[in-house]
């Protein structure tokens, strides 16, 4: 019976009619504390579900107090672990990523949320790292399985590690590997166009891909939303690229329109 809650939850990630998917990621306080945009999230999350994203990216603390103001807003997805990634080259940060479990899959199941969330780094460093992050990947993905939940899996080579998480070889890699974990959908790096699109044509899960440090202007960022979209990926996760924008509202129908507008694409 867990297919069935699987399939059900996964139709809730995405536009039916595009089949595609514009997801906000809002749990960057667990990894890196507050940041501009979502230090104060309750106003946010407001944006968000008026916008009518298809998704968001919460932690277990975030769910809890702002849960009600997604009561029949976007599919909640949960992030069940922490990473110390994100602090590399930070006065917090260690040499090398470190990550950990914080919450469970049935945790998610009694929260409602349709999906779940846990990092995949390689190219760390120290390879017990990497070996670290795929038995909680793998753990979850089994957990998931049993519960019906959809896993999304955040593949990634590891910040300061030994690759360029851009190197289109790693992100196939990573891609590859996620899905053979048993990811749902996969969320990962963006590389130059036309080896992207092979990665998406090759993949064992529909791509999502990363918005990353927040560009420079609007414009920059819709080129990179068009680009993503137009070498198949089938979703956009970006974070910072929108509540870092001066203008939420209008960067989310934008990014929609690109994301949404042309189903047939």
């Amino acid at each position: 019976m867990s297919e069935i809650g699987k399939a059900r939850r996964m139709a809730r990630l995405f536009e039916k009619r595009s089949g595609r998917m514009l997801c906000v990621p809002l749990d960057h306080g667990m990894q890196v504390g507050p940041i501009a945009g979502i230090a104060d999230p309750a106003l946010l999350i407001d944006i968000v579900v008026e916008a009518g994203v298809d998704a968001v990216i919460v932690n277990p603390g975030m769910l809890v107090r702002h849960g009600h103001r997604l009561a029949g807003g976007p599919a909640v997805i949960l992030r069940l672990d922490q990473t110390t990634m994100w602090r590399h080259d930070t006065k917090t940060g260690y040499p090398d990523t470190h990550n950990r479990l914080v919450s469970t899959v049935e945790e998610a199941v009694q929260m409602g949320a349709e999906a779940v969330i846990t990092y995949l780094f390689t190219c760390n460093n120290r390879p017990e790292e990497e070996t670290r992050s795929f038995e909680i990947a793998g753990a979850v993905a089994a957990e998931c399985r049993k519960w019906g939940v959809v896993h999304v899996i955040e593949a990634m080579a590891a910040k300061g590690g030994f690759a360029r998480a851009d190197d289109p070889d790693v992100v196939a890699m990573n891609c590859r590997m996620a899905g053979e974990l048993g990811a749902d959908w996969i969320k990962t790096d963006w590389c130059e166009a036309a080896r992207f699109r092979q990665i998406t044509q090759q993949s064992l899960a529909p791509i999502a891909v990363a918005g990353g440090p927040a560009l420079a202007t609007l414009a920059d960022t819709v080129r990179f939303a068009e680009d993503a979209i137009g070498a198949g990926a089938k979703g956009l996760m970006f974070g910072r690229n929108v509540f870092q924008q001066a203008d939420v509202r209008a960067a989310l129908a934008t990014l929609a329109k690109v994301v949404h507008g042309n189903p047939q694409g």
